[in-house]
């Protein structure tokens, strides 16, 4: 299946670049396997996880999924609205991963979210490198615009051993630090627990103290004797 916008055909099965005017392109950032990873704008380097395959779902729409991890660009918590951050994740049969091609007569390509109804984009305009991918309403600006470059008979770099083992020394600092910050919230939860029951068993003494004060100075009293009164006093 081929589909022509502007100067590039698409056709299922090969790969390609997305570029922005200045030459950057829509990576996954870090080449991060995971669900989640975000996109953004980089520098090309001739690298797998800087390289899509178009999967057709529809008249003129496709999945658009990365070579490196298989993994489909995706509006993040299923968002609409303006400056929902895209991200990857497992490829579904969702609309959140389903992108319209439209070609521009200057040519470009621009991709609009069947979801969304809003365009690819980056957040801010900024098209320097780590620049974030969005959605965001038709603004005809330079950064809705795209340059799709067919790039499959080219060697395509993959991770070394070293940037893998790298990442997955970075993923376990990554969750230390989750738990870290985890563990010293629940730390700053337990206090306030603690101060709390120490309040409730201050009042509770305090209160049985009273109690006992109390009952004590009754105790304490005299009790008055009723005077009683015969008939034969009442009489005389």
């Amino acid at each position: 299946m081929k589909k022509k916008t502007s100067e590039t055909v698409i056709v299922e099965g090969r790969f390609y670049t997305i570029a922005s005017p200045n030459g950057r392109v829509l990576e996954v950032a870090n080449y991060n396997p995971e669900s989640g990873a975000a996109i953004q704008l980089w520098d090309y380097a001739g690298a797998q996880w800087q390289q899509w395959t178009f999967v057709p779902v529809g008249a003129d729409t496709y999945r658009i999924c990365n070579r490196f991890t298989g993994k489909a660009i995706d509006l993040c918590l299923g968002g609409t609205a303006d400056g929902t951050w895209l991200h990857q994740w497992d490829c579904n049969t969702g609309r959140g991963q389903q992108w319209k091609l439209e070609p521009t007569e200057d040519g470009y390509v621009r991709f609009r979210s069947v979801l969304a109804g809003k365009y690819l984009d980056l957040y801010q305009a900024f098209s320097g490198n780590g620049g974030r991918a969005q959605i965001w309403s038709d603004n005809e600006g330079t950064n809705q615009r795209w340059i799709l470059k067919d790039v499959t008979d080219k060697n395509a770099i993959r991770p070394s051993a070293a940037q893998l083992e790298k990442r997955e020394k970075e993923q376990v600092e990554e969750a230390a630090q989750e738990a870290a910050k985890a563990a010293k919230k629940a730390a700053r939860k337990a206090p306030a627990k603690k101060s709390a029951a120490k309040t409730t068993a201050t009042r509770t003494c305090r209160a049985k103290k009273t109690a006992e004060t109390s009952a004590a100075e009754t105790a304490a009293k005299p009790r008055r004797t009723r005077k009683s009164t015969s008939k034969s006093d009442e009489t005389t």
